[in-house]
Protein backbone atom coordinates (compact mmCIF):
# COMPACT_ATOMS: atom_id res chain seq x y z
CA UNK A 1 0.00 0.00 0.00
CA UNK A 2 2.93 2.34 0.61
CA UNK A 3 3.91 1.91 -3.05
CA UNK A 4 0.50 2.01 -4.73
CA UNK A 5 -1.57 4.10 -2.32
CA UNK A 6 -0.69 7.40 -3.96
CA UNK A 7 -1.31 6.01 -7.44
CA UNK A 8 -4.71 4.62 -6.47
CA UNK A 9 -5.70 7.85 -4.76
CA UNK A 10 -4.77 10.04 -7.71
CA UNK A 11 -6.39 7.63 -10.15
CA UNK A 12 -9.63 7.92 -8.22
CA UNK A 13 -9.11 11.67 -7.97
CA UNK A 14 -8.92 11.95 -11.76
CA UNK A 15 -12.20 10.04 -12.11
CA UNK A 16 -13.88 12.14 -9.42
CA UNK A 17 -12.66 15.38 -11.00
CA UNK A 18 -13.92 14.35 -14.43
CA UNK A 19 -17.30 13.38 -13.03
CA UNK A 20 -17.67 16.52 -10.91
CA UNK A 21 -16.99 18.61 -14.01
CA UNK A 22 -20.35 17.35 -15.28
CA UNK A 23 -21.97 19.63 -12.71
CA UNK A 24 -21.11 22.56 -15.01
CA UNK A 25 -23.32 21.12 -17.75
CA UNK A 26 -26.62 22.88 -18.39
CA UNK A 27 -28.28 19.66 -19.56
CA UNK A 28 -29.73 18.00 -16.44
CA UNK A 29 -29.15 14.53 -17.90
CA UNK A 30 -25.41 15.21 -17.49
CA UNK A 31 -25.28 17.48 -14.45
CA UNK A 32 -27.44 15.07 -12.47
CA UNK A 33 -24.79 12.37 -12.85
CA UNK A 34 -21.99 14.42 -11.27
CA UNK A 35 -22.55 14.03 -7.52
CA UNK A 36 -23.87 10.43 -7.41
CA UNK A 37 -21.05 9.01 -9.57
CA UNK A 38 -18.35 11.05 -7.80
CA UNK A 39 -19.63 9.82 -4.42
CA UNK A 40 -19.59 6.24 -5.72
CA UNK A 41 -15.96 6.55 -6.85
CA UNK A 42 -15.04 8.12 -3.51
CA UNK A 43 -16.56 5.21 -1.61
CA UNK A 44 -14.76 2.75 -3.88
CA UNK A 45 -11.48 4.55 -3.14
CA UNK A 46 -12.04 4.26 0.60
CA UNK A 47 -12.84 0.55 0.21
CA UNK A 48 -9.75 0.05 -1.96
CA UNK A 49 -7.49 1.68 0.63
CA UNK A 50 -9.01 0.02 3.73
CA UNK A 51 -11.34 -2.94 3.18
CA UNK A 52 -9.45 -4.63 0.35
CA UNK A 53 -6.02 -4.59 2.08
CA UNK A 54 -7.64 -5.90 5.27
CA UNK A 55 -9.30 -8.77 3.39
CA UNK A 56 -6.01 -9.60 1.64
CA UNK A 57 -4.18 -9.62 4.97
CA UNK A 58 -6.79 -11.96 6.45
CA UNK A 59 -6.94 -14.34 3.49
CA UNK A 60 -3.25 -14.29 2.67
CA UNK A 61 -2.05 -16.10 -0.49
CA UNK A 62 -5.33 -18.04 -0.58
CA UNK A 63 -6.95 -14.91 -2.02
CA UNK A 64 -5.19 -15.64 -5.31
CA UNK A 65 -6.05 -19.34 -5.50
CA UNK A 66 -5.49 -21.33 -7.65
CA UNK A 67 -2.41 -19.36 -8.72
CA UNK A 68 0.62 -19.14 -6.49
CA UNK A 69 2.00 -15.83 -5.24
CA UNK A 70 5.62 -15.30 -4.24
CA UNK A 71 7.39 -12.10 -3.23
CA UNK A 72 9.05 -10.59 -6.29
CA UNK A 73 7.61 -13.33 -8.45
CA UNK A 74 5.85 -11.11 -11.00
CA UNK A 75 6.17 -12.34 -14.58
CA UNK A 76 6.28 -10.09 -17.63
CA UNK A 77 4.94 -12.82 -19.95
CA UNK A 78 4.44 -11.78 -23.55
CA UNK A 79 4.57 -8.16 -22.46
CA UNK A 80 8.32 -8.44 -21.94
CA UNK A 81 9.11 -9.07 -25.60
CA UNK A 82 6.49 -6.57 -26.80
CA UNK A 83 7.84 -3.80 -24.58
CA UNK A 84 11.39 -4.48 -25.68
CA UNK A 85 10.40 -3.86 -29.30
CA UNK A 86 8.49 -0.69 -28.36
CA UNK A 87 11.40 0.97 -26.58
CA UNK A 88 13.88 -0.09 -29.29
CA UNK A 89 11.92 1.68 -32.05
CA UNK A 90 9.96 4.51 -30.44
CA UNK A 91 9.97 6.73 -33.55
CA UNK A 92 8.50 4.05 -35.80
CA UNK A 93 5.94 3.10 -33.16
CA UNK A 94 4.88 6.68 -32.51
CA UNK A 95 4.78 7.63 -36.20
CA UNK A 96 2.67 4.61 -37.17
CA UNK A 97 0.31 5.22 -34.28
CA UNK A 98 -0.12 8.90 -35.14
CA UNK A 99 -0.86 8.09 -38.79
CA UNK A 100 -3.56 5.58 -37.83
CA UNK A 101 -5.11 7.72 -35.10
CA UNK A 102 -5.06 10.94 -37.11
CA UNK A 103 -6.66 9.12 -40.04
CA UNK A 104 -9.46 7.85 -37.81
CA UNK A 105 -9.78 11.27 -36.20
CA UNK A 106 -10.45 12.82 -39.62
CA UNK A 107 -13.45 10.50 -39.99
CA UNK A 108 -15.00 12.10 -36.89
CA UNK A 109 -15.67 15.21 -39.01
CA UNK A 110 -18.48 13.19 -40.62
CA UNK A 111 -20.28 12.86 -37.28
CA UNK A 112 -23.94 13.77 -37.49
CA UNK A 113 -26.15 13.86 -34.41
CA UNK A 114 -29.21 11.64 -34.52
CA UNK A 115 -32.15 11.88 -32.19
CA UNK A 116 -33.54 9.57 -29.61
CA UNK A 117 -36.92 7.94 -29.38
CA UNK A 118 -38.60 7.12 -32.67
CA UNK A 119 -41.83 6.46 -34.49
CA UNK A 120 -42.27 3.10 -32.75
CA UNK A 121 -40.51 2.89 -29.40
CA UNK A 122 -42.96 0.55 -27.66
CA UNK A 123 -42.20 -3.14 -27.08
CA UNK A 124 -43.11 -5.28 -30.06
CA UNK A 125 -46.55 -6.86 -29.74
CA UNK A 126 -47.72 -4.52 -26.97
CA UNK A 127 -50.93 -2.48 -27.03
CA UNK A 128 -48.96 0.75 -27.36
CA UNK A 129 -47.04 -0.60 -30.37
CA UNK A 130 -50.31 -1.61 -32.06
CA UNK A 131 -51.71 1.83 -31.29
CA UNK A 132 -48.73 3.51 -32.93
CA UNK A 133 -49.20 1.34 -36.00
CA UNK A 134 -52.90 2.25 -36.22
CA UNK A 135 -52.14 5.95 -35.96
CA UNK A 136 -49.55 5.73 -38.71
CA UNK A 137 -51.95 3.74 -40.93
CA UNK A 138 -55.09 5.84 -40.57
CA UNK A 139 -53.93 9.37 -39.78
CA UNK A 140 -51.58 11.75 -41.60
CA UNK A 141 -48.30 12.68 -39.96
CA UNK A 142 -49.82 16.09 -39.19
CA UNK A 143 -52.27 14.44 -36.79
CA UNK A 144 -50.07 11.67 -35.41
CA UNK A 145 -46.84 13.61 -34.80
CA UNK A 146 -47.08 17.20 -36.01
CA UNK A 147 -44.46 19.91 -35.95
CA UNK A 148 -46.16 22.95 -34.46
CA UNK A 149 -45.57 26.54 -35.57
CA UNK A 150 -46.64 29.04 -32.90
CA UNK A 151 -47.22 32.77 -33.51
CA UNK A 152 -47.95 35.51 -30.98
CA UNK A 153 -50.31 38.08 -32.54
CA UNK A 154 -50.56 41.72 -31.56
CA UNK A 155 -54.36 41.44 -31.36
CA UNK A 156 -56.82 38.52 -31.11
CA UNK A 157 -57.15 36.23 -34.13
CA UNK A 158 -60.87 37.05 -34.55
CA UNK A 159 -60.05 40.76 -34.63
CA UNK A 160 -57.38 40.31 -37.31
CA UNK A 161 -58.30 37.16 -39.30
CA UNK A 162 -56.47 38.56 -42.34
CA UNK A 163 -53.20 38.21 -40.42
CA UNK A 164 -54.02 34.58 -39.63
CA UNK A 165 -54.79 33.93 -43.30
CA UNK A 166 -51.51 35.60 -44.37
CA UNK A 167 -49.50 33.39 -42.01
CA UNK A 168 -51.27 30.27 -43.27
CA UNK A 169 -50.57 31.14 -46.90
CA UNK A 170 -46.92 31.82 -46.16
CA UNK A 171 -46.47 28.47 -44.43
CA UNK A 172 -48.38 26.54 -47.10
CA UNK A 173 -46.17 28.03 -49.82
CA UNK A 174 -42.92 27.17 -48.01
CA UNK A 175 -41.17 24.08 -49.43
CA UNK A 176 -40.16 22.97 -45.93
CA UNK A 177 -43.74 21.77 -45.34
CA UNK A 178 -45.96 19.33 -47.21
CA UNK A 179 -49.21 20.21 -45.39
CA UNK A 180 -50.38 22.89 -42.99
CA UNK A 181 -53.47 22.99 -40.75
CA UNK A 182 -54.42 26.05 -38.72
CA UNK A 183 -57.26 28.18 -37.40
CA UNK A 184 -58.83 28.72 -40.84
CA UNK A 185 -58.83 25.04 -41.89
CA UNK A 186 -58.94 23.28 -38.55
CA UNK A 187 -60.99 20.25 -39.64
CA UNK A 188 -60.35 20.28 -43.37
CA UNK A 189 -63.02 22.86 -44.19
CA UNK A 190 -61.40 26.13 -45.22
CA UNK A 191 -62.73 29.45 -43.90
CA UNK A 192 -62.06 32.89 -45.31
CA UNK A 193 -60.99 35.72 -43.06
CA UNK A 194 -64.42 37.30 -43.46
CA UNK A 195 -66.21 34.07 -42.51
CA UNK A 196 -64.03 33.70 -39.43
CA UNK A 197 -64.82 37.23 -38.27
CA UNK A 198 -68.53 36.70 -38.91
CA UNK A 199 -68.58 33.43 -36.98
CA UNK A 200 -66.86 35.09 -34.04
CA UNK A 201 -69.45 37.85 -34.09
CA UNK A 202 -72.22 35.24 -34.05
CA UNK A 203 -70.86 32.70 -31.56
CA UNK A 204 -67.99 34.27 -29.63
CA UNK A 205 -64.60 32.64 -28.99
CA UNK A 206 -64.39 29.10 -30.45
CA UNK A 207 -63.24 27.56 -27.17
CA UNK A 208 -66.43 28.72 -25.44
CA UNK A 209 -68.77 27.08 -27.95
CA UNK A 210 -70.83 24.05 -26.94
CA UNK A 211 -71.17 21.04 -29.21
CA UNK A 212 -74.93 20.89 -28.60
CA UNK A 213 -75.37 24.27 -30.32
CA UNK A 214 -74.70 22.59 -33.67
CA UNK A 215 -78.23 21.15 -33.59
CA UNK A 216 -79.63 24.65 -34.17
CA UNK A 217 -77.36 25.45 -37.13
CA UNK A 218 -78.87 25.26 -40.64
CA UNK A 219 -77.35 22.43 -42.72
CA UNK A 220 -75.91 24.91 -45.19
CA UNK A 221 -73.80 26.54 -42.49
CA UNK A 222 -72.95 23.47 -40.44
CA UNK A 223 -69.55 22.78 -42.07
CA UNK A 224 -68.35 26.33 -41.47
CA UNK A 225 -69.68 26.21 -37.90
CA UNK A 226 -67.82 22.97 -37.13
CA UNK A 227 -64.63 24.31 -38.70
CA UNK A 228 -64.83 27.44 -36.58
CA UNK A 229 -65.45 25.43 -33.40
CA UNK A 230 -62.50 23.15 -34.24
CA UNK A 231 -60.25 26.22 -34.57
CA UNK A 232 -60.26 26.41 -30.79
CA UNK A 233 -57.50 23.78 -30.89
CA UNK A 234 -55.28 26.29 -32.72
CA UNK A 235 -56.23 29.53 -30.94
CA UNK A 236 -55.57 30.40 -27.30
CA UNK A 237 -58.33 31.56 -24.98
CA UNK A 238 -57.34 35.23 -25.40
CA UNK A 239 -56.97 34.78 -29.18
CA UNK A 240 -53.45 36.23 -29.29
CA UNK A 241 -51.54 32.96 -29.65
CA UNK A 242 -52.22 30.78 -32.67
CA UNK A 243 -50.62 27.58 -33.92
CA UNK A 244 -50.29 25.62 -37.15
CA UNK A 245 -49.79 21.84 -37.34
CA UNK A 246 -47.43 20.95 -40.17
CA UNK A 247 -46.00 17.91 -41.92
CA UNK A 248 -42.34 18.15 -42.91
CA UNK A 249 -40.92 17.60 -46.36
CA UNK A 250 -37.91 16.01 -44.66
CA UNK A 251 -40.09 13.15 -43.44
CA UNK A 252 -40.98 11.87 -39.99
CA UNK A 253 -40.18 14.29 -37.14
CA UNK A 254 -38.38 11.38 -35.48
CA UNK A 255 -35.83 11.18 -38.29
CA UNK A 256 -32.36 12.71 -38.36
CA UNK A 257 -33.26 14.52 -41.60
CA UNK A 258 -36.15 16.28 -39.88
CA UNK A 259 -33.95 17.19 -36.93
CA UNK A 260 -31.39 18.79 -39.23
CA UNK A 261 -34.17 20.79 -40.90
CA UNK A 262 -35.15 22.58 -37.69
CA UNK A 263 -33.17 25.78 -38.46
CA UNK A 264 -35.00 26.02 -41.80
CA UNK A 265 -38.33 25.38 -40.04
CA UNK A 266 -37.64 28.20 -37.60
CA UNK A 267 -36.72 30.51 -40.49
CA UNK A 268 -40.05 29.61 -42.13
CA UNK A 269 -41.87 30.39 -38.87
CA UNK A 270 -40.15 33.78 -38.73
CA UNK A 271 -41.28 34.53 -42.30
CA UNK A 272 -44.85 33.60 -41.38
CA UNK A 273 -44.63 35.88 -38.34
CA UNK A 274 -43.54 38.80 -40.53
CA UNK A 275 -46.39 38.10 -42.97
CA UNK A 276 -48.89 38.17 -40.09
CA UNK A 277 -47.29 41.10 -38.29
CA UNK A 278 -46.82 38.84 -35.24
CA UNK A 279 -44.59 39.87 -32.36
CA UNK A 280 -42.96 36.45 -31.85
CA UNK A 281 -42.74 32.97 -33.35
CA UNK A 282 -41.61 29.53 -32.29
CA UNK A 283 -41.44 25.88 -33.27
CA UNK A 284 -42.22 22.85 -31.13
CA UNK A 285 -42.58 19.14 -31.68
CA UNK A 286 -40.28 16.11 -31.67
CA UNK A 287 -37.89 17.38 -34.34
CA UNK A 288 -37.38 20.73 -32.60
CA UNK A 289 -37.07 19.05 -29.20
CA UNK A 290 -34.42 16.61 -30.42
CA UNK A 291 -32.50 19.35 -32.23
CA UNK A 292 -32.44 21.61 -29.16
CA UNK A 293 -31.34 18.80 -26.85
CA UNK A 294 -28.56 17.80 -29.26
CA UNK A 295 -27.39 21.43 -29.46
CA UNK A 296 -27.49 21.70 -25.68
CA UNK A 297 -25.45 18.51 -25.36
CA UNK A 298 -22.84 19.74 -27.86
CA UNK A 299 -22.66 23.09 -26.09
CA UNK A 300 -22.02 21.36 -22.76
CA UNK A 301 -19.00 19.68 -24.32
CA UNK A 302 -17.31 23.06 -24.69
CA UNK A 303 -18.17 23.93 -21.10
CA UNK A 304 -17.22 20.70 -19.38
CA UNK A 305 -14.12 19.79 -21.43
CA UNK A 306 -11.95 22.80 -20.45
CA UNK A 307 -12.87 22.40 -16.78
CA UNK A 308 -12.14 18.67 -16.78
CA UNK A 309 -8.86 19.09 -18.66
CA UNK A 310 -7.65 21.87 -16.35
CA UNK A 311 -8.41 19.96 -13.15
CA UNK A 312 -6.98 16.68 -14.43
CA UNK A 313 -3.84 18.45 -15.69
CA UNK A 314 -3.24 19.77 -12.17
CA UNK A 315 -3.69 16.29 -10.67
CA UNK A 316 -1.32 14.77 -13.24
CA UNK A 317 1.28 17.45 -12.53
CA UNK A 318 1.06 16.73 -8.80
CA UNK A 319 1.33 12.96 -9.02
CA UNK A 320 4.07 12.96 -11.69
CA UNK A 321 5.92 16.04 -10.32
CA UNK A 322 6.09 17.32 -13.87
CA UNK A 323 4.72 20.14 -16.01
CA UNK A 324 5.67 18.49 -19.31
CA UNK A 325 4.18 14.99 -19.05
CA UNK A 326 0.58 16.19 -18.44
CA UNK A 327 0.66 18.08 -21.75
CA UNK A 328 1.22 15.08 -24.00
CA UNK A 329 -0.78 12.74 -21.77
CA UNK A 330 -3.88 14.90 -22.17
CA UNK A 331 -3.13 15.34 -25.87
CA UNK A 332 -3.04 11.54 -26.21
CA UNK A 333 -6.51 11.27 -24.69
CA UNK A 334 -7.89 13.97 -27.01
CA UNK A 335 -6.43 12.16 -30.03
CA UNK A 336 -7.80 8.86 -28.75
CA UNK A 337 -11.23 10.47 -28.34
CA UNK A 338 -11.43 11.76 -31.90
CA UNK A 339 -10.07 8.48 -33.27
CA UNK A 340 -12.65 6.44 -31.36
CA UNK A 341 -15.44 8.76 -32.50
CA UNK A 342 -14.18 8.52 -36.08
CA UNK A 343 -14.07 4.72 -35.96
CA UNK A 344 -17.63 4.64 -34.60
CA UNK A 345 -18.77 6.95 -37.41
CA UNK A 346 -17.14 4.68 -40.00
CA UNK A 347 -18.78 1.57 -38.55
CA UNK A 348 -22.30 2.85 -38.02
CA UNK A 349 -22.72 5.63 -40.59
CA UNK A 350 -20.47 4.63 -43.49
CA UNK A 351 -20.73 0.84 -43.19
CA UNK A 352 -24.06 0.17 -41.45
CA UNK A 353 -25.78 3.10 -43.19
CA UNK A 354 -27.27 4.75 -40.10
CA UNK A 355 -28.37 8.38 -40.60
CA UNK A 356 -26.27 9.49 -37.64
CA UNK A 357 -25.09 8.65 -34.12
CA UNK A 358 -26.95 9.31 -30.91
CA UNK A 359 -26.20 12.82 -29.69
CA UNK A 360 -25.10 11.67 -26.22
CA UNK A 361 -22.21 9.56 -27.57
CA UNK A 362 -19.59 12.33 -28.07
CA UNK A 363 -20.19 13.65 -24.57
CA UNK A 364 -20.06 10.28 -22.80
CA UNK A 365 -17.14 9.15 -24.94
CA UNK A 366 -15.03 12.16 -24.01
CA UNK A 367 -15.80 12.02 -20.29
CA UNK A 368 -15.06 8.30 -20.01
CA UNK A 369 -11.94 8.34 -22.18
CA UNK A 370 -10.56 11.42 -20.45
CA UNK A 371 -11.15 10.01 -16.98
CA UNK A 372 -10.21 6.40 -17.66
CA UNK A 373 -7.42 7.22 -20.10
CA UNK A 374 -5.69 9.44 -17.57
CA UNK A 375 -6.41 6.84 -14.90
CA UNK A 376 -4.41 4.32 -16.95
CA UNK A 377 -1.81 7.02 -17.66
CA UNK A 378 -1.23 7.41 -13.95
CA UNK A 379 -0.81 3.67 -13.47
CA UNK A 380 1.79 3.47 -16.24
CA UNK A 381 3.59 6.78 -15.73
CA UNK A 382 3.99 6.49 -11.96
CA UNK A 383 5.62 3.09 -12.48
CA UNK A 384 7.89 4.49 -15.18
CA UNK A 385 8.87 7.31 -12.85
CA UNK A 386 9.56 4.81 -10.05
CA UNK A 387 11.72 2.62 -12.27
CA UNK A 388 13.51 5.69 -13.70
CA UNK A 389 14.88 6.42 -10.23
CA UNK A 390 17.31 3.52 -10.68
CA UNK A 391 17.33 2.62 -14.40
CA UNK A 392 18.03 4.41 -17.69
CA UNK A 393 14.79 5.64 -19.18
CA UNK A 394 14.52 3.05 -21.97
CA UNK A 395 15.03 0.27 -19.46
CA UNK A 396 12.62 1.96 -17.03
CA UNK A 397 9.90 2.18 -19.69
CA UNK A 398 10.36 -1.44 -20.72
CA UNK A 399 10.33 -2.64 -17.12
CA UNK A 400 7.29 -0.52 -16.18
CA UNK A 401 5.30 -1.69 -19.20
CA UNK A 402 6.14 -5.34 -18.63
CA UNK A 403 4.89 -5.03 -15.03
CA UNK A 404 1.81 -2.86 -15.57
CA UNK A 405 0.83 -4.17 -19.01
CA UNK A 406 -1.27 -7.03 -17.70
CA UNK A 407 -3.01 -4.78 -15.18
CA UNK A 408 -3.91 -2.10 -17.71
CA UNK A 409 -5.02 -4.49 -20.43
CA UNK A 410 -7.07 -6.57 -17.98
CA UNK A 411 -8.80 -3.46 -16.67
CA UNK A 412 -9.44 -2.28 -20.22
CA UNK A 413 -10.89 -5.63 -21.26
CA UNK A 414 -13.20 -5.72 -18.25
CA UNK A 415 -14.42 -2.19 -18.91
CA UNK A 416 -14.82 -2.73 -22.65
CA UNK A 417 -16.74 -5.92 -21.97
CA UNK A 418 -19.02 -4.03 -19.60
CA UNK A 419 -19.81 -1.45 -22.27
CA UNK A 420 -20.11 -4.16 -24.88
CA UNK A 421 -22.95 -5.70 -22.89
CA UNK A 422 -24.98 -2.61 -23.77
CA UNK A 423 -24.84 -3.59 -27.43
CA UNK A 424 -26.11 -7.08 -26.62
CA UNK A 425 -28.85 -5.85 -24.29
CA UNK A 426 -29.73 -3.05 -26.72
CA UNK A 427 -30.38 -5.46 -29.55
CA UNK A 428 -33.25 -6.93 -27.55
CA UNK A 429 -34.78 -3.63 -26.44
CA UNK A 430 -37.88 -2.00 -27.86
CA UNK A 431 -37.88 0.37 -30.78
CA UNK A 432 -35.46 0.59 -33.70
CA UNK A 433 -34.17 4.01 -32.69
CA UNK A 434 -33.77 2.93 -29.06
CA UNK A 435 -31.71 -0.04 -30.26
CA UNK A 436 -29.43 2.26 -32.26
CA UNK A 437 -28.99 4.59 -29.29
CA UNK A 438 -27.95 1.85 -26.88
CA UNK A 439 -25.78 0.03 -29.41
CA UNK A 440 -24.08 3.28 -30.49
CA UNK A 441 -23.16 4.08 -26.89
CA UNK A 442 -22.08 0.53 -26.01
CA UNK A 443 -19.96 -0.11 -29.09
CA UNK A 444 -18.52 3.42 -29.20
CA UNK A 445 -17.36 3.32 -25.58
CA UNK A 446 -16.04 -0.24 -25.89
CA UNK A 447 -14.00 0.65 -28.99
CA UNK A 448 -12.67 3.79 -27.34
CA UNK A 449 -11.54 1.92 -24.23
CA UNK A 450 -9.89 -0.86 -26.27
CA UNK A 451 -8.02 1.60 -28.49
CA UNK A 452 -6.91 3.61 -25.48
CA UNK A 453 -5.81 0.49 -23.60
CA UNK A 454 -3.98 -1.47 -26.29
CA UNK A 455 -2.65 1.32 -28.49
CA UNK A 456 -2.41 4.69 -26.75
CA UNK A 457 -1.43 3.67 -23.25
CA UNK A 458 0.90 0.84 -24.25
CA UNK A 459 2.36 2.10 -27.55
CA UNK A 460 2.06 5.83 -28.17
CA UNK A 461 2.63 7.17 -24.67
CA UNK A 462 5.67 4.96 -23.87
CA UNK A 463 7.22 5.88 -27.23
CA UNK A 464 6.73 9.57 -26.45
CA UNK A 465 8.28 9.09 -23.01
CA UNK A 466 11.41 7.52 -24.50
CA UNK A 467 11.82 10.26 -27.10
CA UNK A 468 11.23 13.19 -24.74
CA UNK A 469 13.76 11.83 -22.27
CA UNK A 470 14.58 13.60 -19.03
CA UNK A 471 12.23 16.46 -19.94
CA UNK A 472 9.38 14.16 -18.91
CA UNK A 473 10.19 15.04 -15.30
CA UNK A 474 10.81 18.77 -15.55
CA UNK A 475 11.11 20.55 -13.12
CA UNK A 476 11.21 17.78 -10.51
CA UNK A 477 14.26 16.43 -8.70
CA UNK A 478 14.39 13.48 -11.10
CA UNK A 479 14.89 15.91 -13.99
CA UNK A 480 17.75 17.61 -12.15
CA UNK A 481 19.32 14.27 -11.20
CA UNK A 482 19.32 13.08 -14.80
CA UNK A 483 20.71 16.41 -15.94
CA UNK A 484 23.57 15.80 -13.55
CA UNK A 485 24.19 12.48 -15.27
CA UNK A 486 22.64 9.76 -13.10
CA UNK A 487 21.91 7.01 -13.91
CA UNK A 488 23.98 6.56 -17.07
CA UNK A 489 24.15 2.85 -17.80
CA UNK A 490 22.64 1.15 -20.83
CA UNK A 491 21.07 2.94 -23.80
CA UNK A 492 20.54 6.01 -21.68
CA UNK A 493 18.31 9.01 -22.06
CA UNK A 494 18.69 11.98 -24.42
CA UNK A 495 19.95 14.80 -22.24
CA UNK A 496 20.15 17.46 -24.93
CA UNK A 497 18.57 18.29 -28.25
CA UNK A 498 21.66 16.98 -30.03
CA UNK A 499 21.41 13.67 -28.21
CA UNK A 500 17.70 13.45 -29.00
CA UNK A 501 18.46 13.96 -32.70
CA UNK A 502 21.15 11.30 -32.50
CA UNK A 503 18.60 8.91 -31.05
CA UNK A 504 16.22 9.67 -33.91
CA UNK A 505 18.98 9.27 -36.50
CA UNK A 506 19.97 5.87 -35.18
CA UNK A 507 16.39 4.66 -34.83
CA UNK A 508 16.75 2.43 -37.86
CA UNK A 509 19.49 0.52 -36.01
CA UNK A 510 17.31 -0.18 -33.02
CA UNK A 511 18.63 2.80 -31.09
CA UNK A 512 22.04 1.21 -30.55
CA UNK A 513 24.98 3.55 -30.45
CA UNK A 514 22.76 6.57 -29.94
CA UNK A 515 25.02 7.89 -27.24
Amino acid sequence: MARVGETITFSAGVLIAALLSLAAASFSLYSGLAAPLAIAIGLMLVAGLTLLPALLAICGPAAFWPSSVKPGGGRAGWWGAACARIVRRPVATLAAGLVVFCGLALASASYLAAGFGGPATAPAGSDSARGDALLARHFPQTAANPTIIVLRLRQPAWAAPASVAAAGRQLAADPVFTSVSGPLNANGTALTAEQYAALYAAYGPPRAMAASAAERIPPAGLAAYESYRASGSYVSADGRTISFATSLAAGSPASTAAEQTVPAIRAAAARAARAAGASASGVTGQAAFTYDVAQLSDGDLWTVIPIAIAVIAVLLALVLRSLIAPLYLIASVVLSYFAALGLTVLLFVNVAGQPGLTFILPFLLFVFLLALGEDYNILVMTRIREEAQRLPLRDAVGRALSVTGTTVTSAGLVLAGTFGVLAIVGSGSAGAQNVRTIVNVGVGLALGVLMDTFLVRTLLVPSAVVLIGRWNWWPSALYRARRAGAPQSGPGVPFTTVELLLNLATEGHGGRGAR
